[in-house]
């Protein structure tokens, strides 16, 4: 147990001001990752001041969290930024909830929720239980700490402020710079800004507690979650093996029908489709998201049918193997069948975020089944809770690799150059990721006369919005850098596309047609 709390506060309370420093009012950038490496670097310095040692498994753990953290910087597509924060949020608390036992490997599912519940709970009582060393100690009478300390504050503070007036105003005078920050900082106190001072210095205080409880439960742990012996879970298997199996046999039942079915119409060709009544498009576009629905709930099935089913011999424990690999297999026919119906989707109506995501998810949820199917033959279900972490971080680190908004302008132009029309005003609502991918698609030959005027003067419209004056430090973001700079370098590619502004807004006008600018877009 610590000797005394006072390190842990003074870190906890870093981690909270760097919260309000890097984040209030100011858009994610260079921040994110800074702030996760403050809070990892917080806790291992206390852990090595204390004498603590991390297990090797957390710390690398945390080297995937790190690499999720950057995600929010290096790339400016929101849902890419969102799952890169999510996840390394929930990273996190496994690697603190872990970081001197390494068990999270070993956990199951309901080791991970009792984890994070004992996380919680200790975030919120353990910065106020006192360490042994002050408890063995008789405490001195109330009002006399107070005095002493109070006292002792506040003829330091009488001592400093007016030294540190004289020489702030010495050096105001002597930088601008330096003078418009200090400005900056005095306008903080005025009286319309007082509610907003005191709201930031609320949530920094209720932080500084939750993190101070957290650095604590990290290097001393005083509740550990043991992982669950492997002839234990949360609730004894009840159901019997005969209703086990009809039920896996009635889902493989049906999915062997649609399989078929799929066959013969999807993977069969266009004829065949053409005569059950419905063109390709509209066979295509029905139902891909219905599939991967229908996937997640058979993973789930398996994962529930394992935990709660009786197989009390050899013939159970091998028929459920056999039957719940039957259904693995079957469900990632289901998922090829979703592949090639997005796929067709997007040739025939072009690529968009929101389908791009699922184009990503659809494989990544077969490798998903791939793994279950692995752990079933090797009898090593109980790594599920393992496997599903690092499926999900895998998962944020594939988005941010695969730069979605710079495939989605590569798919459409490739469209376009097979005789498609391109929508040159969808492209413009995608992030600063899409523009070095523009200007390259933009220059290449192939590409028809009216999809490059549609790329020309979509960046035309990039390169001469407002941008802010000033961006705050802890805003800097990579992928937005980068494409100021490329619009910067690659101006004369768009010369010829002028845009000006009127009533309706921003425009470029083409054969005395007006052709307007389009700004922000969500995930879709």
């Amino acid at each position: 147990m610590p000797k005394s709390h006072t390190s842990f506060w003074i870190t906890a309370f870093l981690i909270a001001a760097g919260v309000d420093l890097l984040f209030w009012r100011k858009p994610l950038g260079v921040s994110f990752p800074l702030w996760t490496l403050l809070a990892m670097g917080g806790a291992l310095v206390l852990a090595r001041r204390e004498g603590q040692r991390p297990a090797r498994a957390t710390l690398g753990l945390g080297v995937i969290i790190l690499g999720l953290a950057f995600l929010p910087f290096w790339r400016a597509e929101p849902f890419t930024q969102a799952v890169g924060v999510l996840l390394t949020l929930i990273g996190l608390m496994f690697w603190v909830a872990t970081l001197r036992t390494g068990d999270w490997l070993h956990y199951t599912l309901w080791d991970d929720l009792r984890a994070l519940a004992v996380l919680g709970f200790a975030a919120i009582t353990r910065p106020f239980r006192r360490p042994p060393a002050e408890e063995d100690t008789p405490p001195a009478p109330a009002g006399a700490v107070f005095w002493r300390r109070g006292g002792a504050i506040l003829r330091g503070v009488a001592l400093a402020l007016p030294v540190v007036g004289v020489l702030a105003l010495l050096l105001a005078s002597a930088d601008l710079v330096f003078a418009a920050r200090l400005q900056a900082m005095l306008d903080a106190l005025r009286l319309e800004r007082l509610p907003e001072t005191l709201f930031r210095l609320f949530y920094v205080g209720v932080l500084t507690i939750l993190f101070c409880g957290t650095l604590l439960h990290a290097v001393h742990p005083t509740w550990a979650v043991c992982p669950t012996a492997a002839d234990q879970g949360i609730i004894a298997p009840f159901l019997g093996w005969v209703e086990t199996a009809i039920v896996l046999g009635s889902v493989n039942a049906l999915f062997l029908f649609f399989v078929i079915l799929q066959f013969r119409y999807l993977f069969g060709g266009q004829a065949n489709i053409h005569a059950a009544g419905f063109t390709y498009a509209e066979y295509a576009r029905r139902g891909f998201g219905e599939l991967v629905v229908v996937a997640l709930i058979s993973l789930g099935l398996i994962l529930v049918l394992h935990t709660l089913s009786r197989r009390e011999t050899p013939l159970h424990r091998y028929g459920f193997i056999v039957l719940s690999g039957l259904l693995v297999v079957l469900v990632l026919v289901i998922l090829a069948s979703a592949w090639q119906r997005l796929s067709l989707y997007e040739q025939a109506y072009g690529f968009t975020r929101l389908r791009t995501y699922a184009h990503l998810f659809i494989p990544w949820l077969g490798l998903a089944l791939l793994v279950i199917l692995g752990l079933l033959l090797t009898h090593q279900m109980r790594r599920v809770a393992a496997a599903a972490l690092l499926w999900g971080l895998g998962f944020g680190l594939l988005v941010g690799l695969w730069n979605v908004d710079g495939w989605v302008v590569r798919q459409n132009v490739q469209r376009a150059v097979s005789g498609q029309e391109l929508d040159g005003d969808y492209l413009q609502t995608l992030s600063a990721d899409a523009v070095p991918e523009l200007i390259r698609q933009a220059q290449r030959p192939a590409v028809p006369a009216a999809a490059r005027e549609a790329l020309l003067i979509g960046l035309a419209c990039r390169a001469t919005q407002a941008q802010p004056v000033v961006t705050p430090w802890p805003a800097f973001h990579l992928s937005k850098a980068r494409a100021a700079q490329d619009l910067t370098r690659y101006a004369a590619l768009w010369q010829a596309y002028k845009v000006e502004s009127g009533a309706e807004g921003r425009f470029v006008e083409r054969n005395g047609v007006r052709l307007f600018c389009r700004t922000g877009g969500g995930w879709d």
